[in-house]
């Protein structure tokens, strides 16, 4: 029991011994305080926010402030040091999750209505489904070729250098595939 008793009177005297040295521009105190407080903080604030990157930006900023206030002179008991810097938590952590629950208004004429048209859906899926099946029968080099060229927005001569194949060679290569698409779906794109 005495033990415990002790514990707490050392925390007691810590924290005393923190406030006022931090008051007294310590710099050291200051990393003691952050390295005795930070864990503890980050907890509450990855519970309250459920956000592990958003708690270790609260955690900064918790800690930043409740060390300018030390600096300030604002804690009145240096006794009391573990729930004022509980108190800043609560308060910057409801501050950011109420900033985040806002959301901003808009007028409601100027909503454009979704015109998903279901049909429309299922032949945009049946399109897609056809054309990656079609770029599957098409060897690994040729695929190669049209995502450099066509998704990776690589011009034929670096596709070429790449892939160890000659210039023209790559372009007749996309071309040809180019028109064997285009040929095959040609019907579809007119529906």
């Amino acid at each position: 029991m005495e033990s415990q008793s002790g514990a707490a009177a050392a925390r007691t005297d810590s924290g005393l011994d923190l406030a006022t040295r931090i008051h007294a521009g310590d710099r050291t105190a200051e990393e003691e305080f952050a390295n005795t407080y930070r864990r503890g903080v980050m907890v509450i604030a990855t519970v309250r926010t459920r956000d592990r990157e958003a708690a270790r930006d609260l955690t900064q900023e918790i800690l930043i402030a409740v060390l300018k206030a030390l600096r300030e002179g604002q804690l009145r008991e240096s006794a009391k040091l573990a729930a004022f810097v509980q108190g800043t938590a609560r308060n910057l952590i409801n501050n950011y999750i109420r900033s985040r629950s806002r959301r901003p208004e808009c007028d409601l004429d100027s909503v454009v209505e979704p015109t998903a048209d279901p049909v429309e859906k299922l032949e945009s899926a049946d399109r897609h489904r056809l054309v990656r099946r079609e770029l599957e029968s098409f060897g690994p080099t040729d695929q190669q070729i049209l995502l450099l060229s066509l998704v990776d927005g690589h011009s034929l001569v670096e596709v070429a250098q790449r892939l160890e194949l000659s210039h023209d060679a790559v372009r007749a290569r996309r071309s040809r595939m180019i028109r064997k698409i285009t040929k095959k779906f040609a019907s579809m794109s007119h529906k």
